[in-house]
């Protein structure tokens, strides 16, 4: 059973961030590598990975099935496992909603009604010799203010050895864990980041307020990284969900 360690999550909540070396067994990690891979084909069959995908690849949203994914399939745990048997094993699901989502459980504030739920899960491919990077960023400013209430952990799992090198994670860690998620203004003193050098299979557990980028791929390999997001309830827009809303319970 993958739990935390209350020193770990006394880091995350006073850094934003926190790192849980070998999360994946080798069996997990041979089915999300094998995953990514199979996606990541059949968007390259529909364009190029960076120019038409932003290199992001999201399962249940990329074209890999048929039809528009079920609202159950957004929002119920049942329906998302059964859709995602569809592209992959039974386990891949379990391991997405269990073994990181029971990580992700610790580290949310609790919340009353459904309680917390995945949120998004994506795949982050870097081709060889890219300079596809993504900027600073909060990951919670993805949503709007009104959606901001509820928060989110971002789990990101590099299916490859990653460093400065082939692309890795730079992480600002919070100036103050009084303040969590405030930074200084634009024009202060620069902050020195922290690169997240991980071997595959590790994770990276973050805070929706850290502030975090990503280099290019300057190697010779792709690299890929698995990312489930969740958040401490479900979120809302005006038409229905932003987004996904798995349950993390039985349903």
């Amino acid at each position: 059973m993958a739990v935390l360690t209350a020193e770990q999550i006394r880091a995350f909540r006073e850094r934003g961030f926190v790192a849980m070396p070998g999360l994946l067994d080798a069996d997990e990690l041979a089915a999300y590598r094998d995953e990514a891979e199979r996606l990541t084909n059949h968007c390259y069959e529909q364009g190029d990975i960076v120019a038409s995908w932003g290199c992001i690849v999201e399962p249940l949203g990329c074209g890999f099935l048929d039809g528009e994914v079920s609202a159950a399939a957004r929002s119920s745990r049942n329906g998302y496992i059964g859709t995602r048997e569809r592209i992959s094993p039974r386990s891949l699901a379990l391991c997405t909603l269990d073994k990181f989502g029971r990580c992700a459980r610790q580290l949310l504030p609790p919340s009353a009604g459904q309680g917390p739920c995945l949120l998004n899960e994506q795949y982050i491919v870097k081709p060889p010799r890219s300079r596809a990077e993504f900027a600073w960023h909060q990951d919670i400013l993805y949503f709007s203010p009104a959606q901001r209430q509820h928060a989110i952990v971002s789990v990101w799992v590099p299916l490859d050895d990653v460093s400065e090198a082939n692309g890795t994670v730079l992480i600002d860690p919070f100036p103050d864990p009084l303040r969590p998620g405030i930074y200084p203004p634009p024009g202060a003193p620069p902050r020195s980041p922290v690169a997240a050098i991980m071997a595959a299979g590790d994770a990276l557990f973050m805070d929706g307020r850290l502030r975090h980028c990503s280099t290019g791929n300057a190697s010779c390999a792709f690299r890929t990284a698995y990312m489930p997001q969740f958040s401490q309830a479900p979120i809302l827009a005006a038409d229905g969900l932003a987004a996904l809303a798995v349950p993390l319970g039985v349903d």
